[in-house]
């Protein structure tokens, strides 16, 4: 191999991996819609009988998050913060809201609300 034909390799190599981007956070839309969700989740301790607090914009997604109706909690696994709060996908009990295997549920994290399920990468 030449020192031309290396250093045309390499920059393809390099420009693939820069347009490939790593692992960035899935922007796809939700899939579906959950069922039976609170008007909004709350942000919960991780002590039992911990006390629950509103969701705060430019708070970030927390964990957990919690339903306010039965104590459900929601574990986070990636989210993607903004100015408004971002959003972030949990895992959720089996069949719960209408769950399936391999769906996170996103919720908006300024505000609590169950936006629907997104697919789990990975």
């Amino acid at each position: 191999m030449t020192v031309h034909s290396l250093l045309a390799v390499l920059l393809l190599a390099t420009a693939g991996c820069a347009s490939f981007g790593g692992s960035t956070y899935p922007v796809t839309s939700p899939t579906r819609p959950a069922t039976d969700t609170p008007d909004r989740f709350m942000v919960g301790t991780l002590t039992p009988g911990g006390a629950l607090s509103e969701p705060q914009a430019g708070g970030g997604c927390r964990n957990p998050m919690v339903d306010p109706r039965n104590a459900t909690q929601l574990t986070l696994v990636q989210s993607q913060s903004s100015d408004r709060g971002g959003v972030g996908d949990y895992s959720v009990p089996d069949g719960r809201y209408g769950a399936r295997s391999g769906e996170l549920l996103r919720i908006d994290c300024a505000t609590g609300r169950a936006l629907g399920f997104v697919p789990r990468r990975g």
